[in-house]
């Protein structure tokens, strides 16, 4: 959640990212509120000739005391909680961090709320790799923590999906 801008390697990967999307047909760009996904969306948008959206439900997890520590920081001070939540992140609580269920809730919501507005067009969000997870899991139908495991999720990376709506 911390916010930090993109640094070189990561402006080259939101450039090809955007060269990416630039040759499909895309309605929309939104994009969680911190720098980096802003940075992204904005190139994005501007090689699909569009002006990103903005949604801060779109932001990574917080981690409450565990931002801005490394893994080693965190099993140091924290009792080797890092190691329990690489590996089952809902059996972990982050002091002053927000609650799981409650991030995960956040994500599919935003989703579907912006998949609504655009129910037949190309869309793109730019955000996270929890936020990627979350959705993934819920539209799977996958345990959270055993998709997390199987899951390699690379900075800059495209996961295209094919959403339909189930009827209600």
């Amino acid at each position: 959640h911390s916010d930090l801008p993109l640094n070189a390697l990561g402006r080259h990967q939101a450039a090809c990212v955007g060269r990416y999307f630039a040759s499909r047909q895309v309605e929309a760009v939104y994009s969680s509120h911190l720098a980096r996904t802003c940075q992204t969306a904005a190139e994005i948008a501007r090689q699909a000739g569009l002006r990103p959206t903005v949604d801060p439900a779109l932001a990574e997890i917080h981690l409450g005391e565990w931002e801005g520590l490394t893994p080693q920081d965190i099993n140091a001070r924290f009792n080797g909680s890092y190691d329990v939540w690489a590996t089952t992140p809902s059996q972990v609580t982050i002091p002053k961090a927000e609650r799981l269920p409650d991030f995960r809730a956040r994500a599919i919501g935003a989703a579907q709320r912006i998949f609504s507005r655009h129910p037949s067009g190309n869309i793109v969000l730019v955000t996270h790799g929890g936020v990627i997870s979350s959705l993934l899991a819920h539209w799977l139908s996958a345990d959270y923590d055993r998709l997390l495991r199987r899951l390699s999720l690379d900075n800059g990376g495209v996961t295209a999906l094919n959403y339909r709506p189930q009827p209600p």
